[in-house]
Parts: C-alpha cells; structure tokens; sequence
C-alpha cells in the first residue's frame, strides 16, 4: 500500500489551512493538484467530465488513482459528485479529518464563498467579508444550502468506516504553530454580523433550524 498523506472535510471546514500545514510539516509528501486546493479527486474542477457524467467521472477517478506515486498529499471533500472509487481506495488508509462545530458559521461561509468564488486567502494585509464589497448583501440559494446539507451528512456516514488518524476541528486551528505560509481567515465577523449579508436571512434559518435538530456531530 503507498503512503499518502490525505486530509478530508467539507468546504469551509478549515480544510485549506489543514491541508497547507500538512504540505508545510510533510515536505518529503509531493502535494498534488495545488492551484486547485490540492482537491486532486474533485471532479467540479477544469479537466474533468460534466458532473453528470458519472462513468467519466469514474474513468478519470481510476486514472488518477493508477497514477499516484508514493508520498503525495492531498485533500478529499464529501460530496455529491465524488466517485466512490476514491473512496474505496483511501477506505484502509489513514486520514485526516477536518470538522467544523459552528454549523451555521460554515453554512454561511460556504454561501458567501459561491458568491464571492473567493475561497482561500494568503494575505496579511486583506481582511474582508469573505470578498463581499462595503455593504454587499446576496440571496442564500436552497440548492446551495442542500448541497452543505448532503456533504455533511455524506461526511459522518464515511467517518464511521475510515481508518481516522486525527480529527482535526476548525476552532483548534488556532492552536497550530506557524510551520511556513499558511492561510488568512478571511474575517472575524460574528455570525449575527454575517446574517445581515443575506437577503432572506429568515428563510435560511428555518431551513438551518430544521436540519440541526436531526443532525448530530460526531466527534
């Protein structure tokens, strides 16, 4: 069996920062697909099929897969669009998993982040909503909300079964020594601040109310 080091989350989960520490302390690790957020088995990226193209995305899983030199790093997401075959290969292999408590910080931050398409920030003088302009407000799509839906109930499913070498949480990141050039949280905005920034704040939060009273995070 190769050696790799893999870190997986869900998007807004800290999984940026986690995977660039990891790429920082491991340097012996090649890190793979970088200019993509090291997502090297994301399919909703340039150079894959149509994400409705199940079989090509199957086909182009398997080649990346028989590709993989050993000692290389990178990060996997839950989500809808995943082939099962990176799943299944990574399933006795120890991982790192990124998680984040404050749901409704995460479910915000991933909204903000479609409308901005700004996800990761290296900059030490830029501290900003998120990219979001002075006083920009946007509408929370439902498809948004059900796709962070699906990606955290798809995570917990897949926690049961792999082989966890550390979980990682979003609020220890903090704790982390400085090892290299690392990523910025984008903002410290409270969430009560955040919420303001949507144009149907209300509506999102009874859909947000009605998913955390059946959803239990596993530690």
């Amino acid at each position: 069996m190769k050696d790799h080091k893999i870190i997986l989350g869900t998007p807004r989960s800290g999984s940026n920062f986690v995977t660039k520490w990891y790429a920082n302390e491991y340097s012996e690790y090649t890190p793979l697909s970088p200019n993509q957020g090291h997502e090297h088995f994301e399919p909703d990226h340039p150079g894959w099929p149509n994400l409705d193209d199940a079989k090509g995305i199957d086909k182009e899983t398997q080649l990346r897969i028989d590709a993989l030199e050993n000692k290389t790093l990178w990060k996997v997401l839950a989500g809808p669009y995943m082939s099962e075959l990176i799943f299944d290969y990574i399933s006795n292999m120890p991982v790192v998993l990124v998680k984040r408590k404050d749901l409704l910080g995460q479910f915000l931050s991933y909204g903000i982040g479609i409308t901005t398409d700004k996800w990761v920030n290296y900059d030490k003088t830029i501290k900003s909503n998120n990219g979001l302009t002075s006083n920009q407000t946007f509408y929370y799509k439902k498809e948004w909300f059900d796709e962070m839906v699906y990606r955290l109930k798809d995570l917990e499913k897949r926690q049961k079964t792999l082989n966890i070498e550390k979980l990682v949480w979003f609020e220890d990141i903090p704790n982390f020594k400085i090892n290299g050039k690392l990523p910025i949280r984008q903002n410290d905005f409270s969430n009560e601040t955040k919420l303001n920034w949507l144009t149907n704040s209300n509506e999102f939060m009874d859909w947000f109310s009605t998913f955390t009273n059946s959803f239990v995070l596993q530690e």
